[in-house]
């Protein structure tokens, strides 16, 4: 029992494991956005563009047909609230208006995304020793992807000396159209810098989430196939090896059972339901204590304690469990085959 137990606590951290890191890939792949592309581009102070006022050339303004489109400019320098310092500081142009319009307060400008700011209040804000009040909102829906933590987005111009040290410009897109998808997109954008002879920006997609992905549900289909004929072929062993030990230990009363006019298979289906009670017995049991120390295993293992909560989704009665089970009764019923085995051999052989 103690080993059959072993073995099913292994196979179910594997899964269950399995089960996070889908669950983690799937929540980051929601968070950012499937028809989502960030391009990052660096501007330096001597660039003519880098001027407060100066409007660079806009190089991807043939997506704007395609979706919505926001342009960016992250500075290199920091911003401050009272209880919070070194914060990103961006700012955004007239164009982005209807995305950004909606969301700003009428006292003021300056527009704040944090999680951990009361929502809608005003804070005091600091940048290259400007002071401002700003409106806090929650980063969701187009801005969900670029927010990671709290962000300060100001009118273009309203801090010039942050502008002249260079930036990164930043265009968020988001394609609407489902007949060119994203990795067509990214290939197009590519091809564009490549044919003006400039460096290509950095792009963030989902591609590469999607493909790793695709990735991991491949090698958990494989561990499952392995783990699944393992755990029934090790289960059939360790239990085979126990009721054959017990068998011969017992062959005398069976045989002499069975001269009474017991049935074989009676005898044959106790030493089944035997080993199908133990094995389910030891796997349930061990199911369950993992279940127990959920969050202190996996926590200590790295996941994310969001992914931790039994609350929102348990991997303990998810399907996988579920083929555990199937291949424990699997190998307890193979088991019990070396049984039926040593019952055909006859009763005045075993009583002489």
């Amino acid at each position: 029992m103690f080993v059959g137990g072993l073995l099913v606590t292994v196979a179910t951290v594997i899964l269950v494991a399995f089960n996070l890191l889908e669950r983690n890939l799937r929540t980051r792949l929601e968070n950012f956005g499937v028809n989502t592309i960030i391009s990052r581009e660096m501007v330096a102070a001597t660039d003519q563009g880098a001027m407060p006022n100066h409007m660079r050339p806009d190089r991807l303004a043939p997506l704007d047909q395609y979706g919505e489109k926001v342009r960016l400019r992250q500075f290199y320098s920091r911003a401050n609230v009272p209880w919070q310092r070194d914060i990103t500081a961006m700012s955004y142009g007239d164009e982005a208006l209807p995305v950004i319009g909606p969301l700003l307060h009428t006292n003021t400008p300056l527009l704040c995304f944090s999680e951990n700011m009361p929502e809608n209040s005003l804070v005091e804000v600091n940048l290259e020793r400007l002071q401002g009040v700003a409106v806090v909102r929650k980063p969701t829906g187009f801005f969900k992807p670029v927010i990671n933590n709290t962000v300060l987005l100001v009118p273009q111009g309203w801090a010039p000396e942050a502008e002249k040290n260079g930036y990164i410009e930043m265009v968020v897109f988001r394609k609407k159209t489902e007949e060119i998808t994203i990795p067509h997109f990214v290939s197009a954008i590519q091809n564009l810098f490549g044919m003006e002879e400039k460096n290509t920006p950095q792009l963030q997609s989902a591609v590469g989430m999607i493909k790793e992905l695709e990735g991991l549900q491949q090698r958990q289909a494989q561990w499952r196939s392995a783990m699944a004929g393992m755990l029934g072929l090790a289960v059939a062993l360790v239990f085979g090896a126990i009721a054959v030990l017990e068998f011969r230990q017992n062959a005398y009363v069976s045989a002499l059972l069975r001269s009474f006019g017991a049935p074989g298979k009676a005898l044959y289906f106790r030493q089944w339901l035997e080993n199908g009670i133990l094995a389910n017995l030891a796997a349930v049991s061990a199911i369950l204590i993992l279940a127990c120390f959920h969050a202190e295993l996996f926590g200590g293992l790295g996941f994310p304690s969001d992914l931790l909560n039994l609350k929102n989704a348990n991997p303990y009665l998810s399907w996988e469990m579920g083929l555990v089970l199937l291949w424990v009764n699997i190998g307890a019923f193979l088991s019990s085959l070396a049984v039926a085995v040593g019952l055909k051999k006859p009763v005045g052989e075993i009583l002489s």
